[in-house]
């Protein structure tokens, strides 16, 4: 650029004559004495503030990145966070009993785990019923081997009697009283038999029995039947627990092939375990007190198991649909990234709320949420005009008003050390973010936490009505031609 003019100034000291040129818009202002010798030109003007880390962290400074978003054409509908159904799980017992608690309240537990013992005088009645249950079933199949025996003797008897009576009516020589005898045993047949289908019905009633016994044991336990049946000192396909499903049953045996006691004659107090990874939520009963039938001896809950509920204007129906992609994001009390949306999918109520004209949604987190708790408000972001073109948007949080104009803070591309202080020149806003129509792109970072301390430092300005800013931080000013 062509000089634009020309000083002629002394110095301070030396009073010696100065030449100072100052060129255009992009050329730096040099200082050169009449000697020819170069100095300092004075520091440039810059809208850009040095924040190092240890600046960032005093100052407790954050940033956002720059989205596109459709700002307009989206709603926001406030909510909470809640347990879903599913999640808590409480694990009570079937029998009285004195109960030894092996966690505490907000103990972390995982599957399997043991969470108490229960030692019930009642378990020890249901395995003595079992016991006889198996032993009904040892005298029902005795009393099958008599009858059995029985009509086989009686049949031997009755061949006998036939084979003499034969052979003396063959000599001509019969007997009245072996014919008799003959008749009687062939009569005794008949009963017999059903004595022995009889032995055998009792045989299967006992087994029947027995299982039923074993039921009832496996629902105390929560074990499946197999596992009950195994001998003692055999693996079980999975760790005791309070009772929560009977499982399948299978087999119906009675016996145990391998060698030892199967294991439901061996168990004495019985093993409360995590059925599911959780937090222990609450205790029932004290360590050591005693509790009656269906008691409850802990809850569990299990805190990943979430799902956001909100209330929608009635007037926005048309525009919700079940299945719907939305965002849930946190509000400004808590200190996460402006950024940290949570995809969800959204699911109308069933009812809506007359008084008030509202609708609940409900939104199921595709991710986990490391800020949702239980209670922990925040806002659902539900698109309404998907035909809207995204804008470039920033959070309303990063914009301050320094007297008549507001402003943000970009982040330099060039230097992640500096922040640019820049006039803004915004358009719509749905509350929570703003789109920015110039000096930004995607991807641009810009300060939301230590906003005003930055403002407040007065860092930045031009200092006088004599020059302007540019988005990339440069001061230009007034009157340059620009290119």
């Amino acid at each position: 650029m062509s000089v634009t003019h020309r000083v002629l100034r002394y110095a301070a000291v030396s009073f010696v004559p100065v030449l100072s040129l100052t060129a255009g818009c992009k050329d730096k202002a040099v200082s050169v004495d009449l000697k020819g010798t170069s100095r300092d030109a004075p520091p440039t003007i810059t809208n850009r503030i040095d924040v190092p880390e240890a600046v960032r962290r005093n100052l407790g400074i954050t940033f956002a990145k720059v989205e596109r978003r459709q700002v307009v054409g989206t709603i926001r509908v406030p909510g909470q966070f809640e347990l879903l159904p599913s999640a808590r799980r409480e694990y009570r017992t079937v029998l009285p009993a004195r109960v030894e608690l092996l966690v505490k309240q907000y103990d972390r537990v995982e599957p399997g785990q043991m969470l108490a013992r229960l030692d019930s005088p009642e378990w020890r009645r249901v395995q003595h019923e079992a016991v006889e249950a198996e032993g009904e079933i040892k005298t029902a199949e005795a009393r099958v081997d008599v009858a059995e025996a029985t009509a086989a003797e009686n049949e031997r008897a009755v061949a006998l009697l036939r084979q003499r009576t034969n052979a003396l009516a063959e000599a001509n020589a019969s007997r009245a009283d072996l014919t008799a005898e003959l008749a009687l045993a062939e009569s005794k047949s008949a009963r017999l038999a059903a004595e022995v289908r009889a032995s055998k019905v009792a045989v299967s009633e006992a087994h029947e029995h027995y299982a039923s016994r074993l039921r009832v044991l496996a629902a105390v336990v929560n074990l499946p039947k197999e596992d009950l049946l195994r001998p003692s000192s055999a693996p079980m396909t999975r760790p005791a627990a309070v009772p929560g499903s009977g499982g399948n049953l299978g087999s119906s045996n009675s016996t145990v092939d391998a060698v030892g006691e199967p294991l439901w004659r061996t168990i004495n107090l019985i093993e409360v375990r995590a059925s599911a990874a959780g937090v222990v939520e609450s205790t029932s009963v004290t360590n050591g007190g005693w509790i009656e039938t269906a008691g409850l001896v802990l809850t569990v809950t299990d805190p990943s198991q979430l799902r956001f509920r909100a209330s929608a204007l009635q007037s926005d129906l048309g525009a919700l649909k079940d299945g719907a992609t939305v965002a849930i994001v946190p509000p400004r009390a808590i200190r996460a990234s402006a950024n940290d949306s949570v995809p969800a999918e959204l699911a109308i109520g069933l009812e809506a709320t007359a008084g008030n004209r509202t609708v609940d949604v409900l939104l199921s987190p595709k991710r986990p949420v490391p800020w949702a708790k239980p209670g922990v408000s925040a806002f659902a972001e539900i698109s309404i005009d998907r035909a809207a073109e995204p804008d470039l948007a920033i959070p309303v949080a990063a914009v301050v008003q320094d007297e008549l104009v507001k402003i943000y803070f970009r982040r330099d591309p060039t230097n992640p050390d500096k922040v640019i202080r820049v006039a803004g020149d915004f358009g719509a806003s749905d509350g929570r973010w703003v789109s920015v129509l110039s000096g930004l792109k995607a991807g641009d970072e810009v300060v939301v936490d230590g906003i005003y301390e930055l403002k407040l430092t007065g860092s930045g300005k031009t200092g006088g009505a004599d020059g302007h800013f540019h988005a990339d931080g440069t001061w230009h000013p007034n009157g340059t031609p620009e290119k």
